[in-house]
């Protein structure tokens, strides 16, 4: 390759993006990668017919450097369709490459498939990356809720974990015209995050639980409108405060509008107390560590779910870790690892938060494990002094809290400290029968 292009990828980022090569300013092909300089090293040395093509006949390339993989598999789908690269169509095999297909019915439904146009339906796509594609589905379906089966008689267990409205496909439901348009409406939105037609989508939101939701299935703020704004759990409250004002809050509400003085913290755990609804809250996970004077030092991981109004474990999703580090002595470094480790695995859905069983050092250690995911919320609880982190500034006594949420606390901290206890004994006893 010429000297310029082979400086370009010594000097590229380790960043996620895309890279385009050129011929005379005409893309010649479109890749993607979790890693720009890695992914671009490999083609220093000709090892195929395909490097050996570009080595041969490009004379410039472009560099675009993202934030998740997410939004790579995203724009490289979306430069394919618009540019047509020659090799993107003369290496194509259409085996590899997958397209999102959106049924055309009373209630579309939408799927993964290799061979477009075999059914009457919109097609999205190429895309490279059927685990990627997996993933960003299971997201967007998290919040904005679709259908994939068949109808029947009952409700499907995805209607019952909010993945699935549940009119579209219960047989023994009559869906009303309001059900109808908000499904239409659902099935935009998709189309819209899935060709990166994201101002548009943008203009539709207004409600900055929606915001949080497009920055949780983007993993960045690119693509919203500047200065872009991350929406914190206090400032989610106090939009929900000023949204759900009762008559006796009239002054602290007129407060929050005009900015005079601050509320009080019974008024902030009021407003976090309006989080726990259902339509903001609907996964929350939690996080404990135990061993023995540093000795089978492991971790735990609980999940909880919103259904019918209660929060209910999710078993599925409970995860157990044997620390790897040799700082099994240091809870705040071994949380932090555990949360880091949790957080590596995006097929995993996120919650919307995490809770950690501890006080300031740990609630510090998690942060730091999350704050490349500022879209995830966290709170640590300490027992001893009955207080919570992570809900303002300062330390919030758990009794202010809303009954509600103190339960949840309780509930989720009190059953992860047992999960973590039964794998630490389990694998002592292993140990002792060897």
């Amino acid at each position: 390759m010429l000297a310029t292009i082979t400086n370009k990828i010594k000097s590229a980022s380790k960043n996620p993006g895309i890279y385009i090569f050129y011929q005379n300013k005409i893309p010649l092909y479109i890749g993607k990668a979790s890693n720009l300089k890695n992914r671009l090293q490999s083609y220093l040395k000709i090892t195929d017919f395909k490097t050996e093509a570009l080595h041969r006949e490009t004379d410039n390339l472009k560099i675009i450097s993202l934030r998740s993989n997410i939004e790579a598999l995203i724009v490289e789908s979306k430069l394919i369709k618009e540019l047509k690269p020659k090799y993107n169509i003369l290496w194509r095999d259409d085996k590899n490459y997958f397209y999102v297909a959106i049924t055309k019915e009373k209630f579309p439904k939408i799927f993964i498939t290799h061979q477009p146009q075999r059914l009457k339906a919109d097609y999205i796509g190429p895309f490279t990356d059927g685990n990627s594609l997996k993933i960003i589905l299971r997201l967007i379906r998290r919040f904005i809720p679709y259908c994939t089966c068949k109808p029947h008689l009952r409700l499907c267990l995805n209607s019952q974990i909010n993945n699935c409205p549940g009119y579209c496909c219960n047989k023994q439901i009559t869906a009303i015209k309001q059900q109808i348009t908000d499904y239409k409406k659902n099935i935009t939105k998709i189309k819209n995050i899935l060709t990166g037609k994201n101002k548009k989508f943008i203009r539709q939101l207004k409600d900055p639980y929606e915001l949080l939701v497009l920055e949780k299935i983007w993993e960045h703020t690119d693509y919203l409108d500047k200065p872009s704004k991350t929406f914190s759990l206090k400032e989610s409250a106090k939009y929900l405060l000023e949204r759900s004002p009762s008559p006796k809050d009239e002054s602290a509400e007129r407060a929050w509008r005009e900015g005079l003085s601050p509320a009080t913290r019974d008024e902030i755990a009021r407003a976090e107390g309006l989080l726990l609804n259902e339509k903001v809250l609907r996964k929350i996970e939690c996080y404990d560590n135990s061993h023995l004077s540093g000795k089978e030092a492991v971790g735990a991981m609980t999940a909880w779910i919103k259904k019918d109004g209660a929060w209910i474990a999710n078993k599925s999703m409970w995860r157990k870790f044997k620390i790897r580090g040799n700082y099994t002595e240091d809870d705040p470094r071994m949380m932090e690892e555990i949360v880091s480790r949790r957080l590596n695995h995006p097929e995993w859905p996120y919650p919307d938060l995490i809770i950690i069983d501890g006080g300031i050092t740990q609630f510090k250690a998690a942060k730091r494990a999350i704050q490349k995911s500022n879209v995830i919320n966290i709170i640590s609880f300490a027992k001893p002094q009955q207080i919570a982190f992570g809900l303002e500034k300062n330390p919030v006594p758990i009794s202010r809290l809303p009954s509600e949420f103190q339960k949840l606390i309780k509930t989720a901290i009190q059953n992860t400290h047992n999960f973590a206890i039964r794998y630490h004994r389990s694998i002592r006893e292993k140990k002792f029968i060897k």
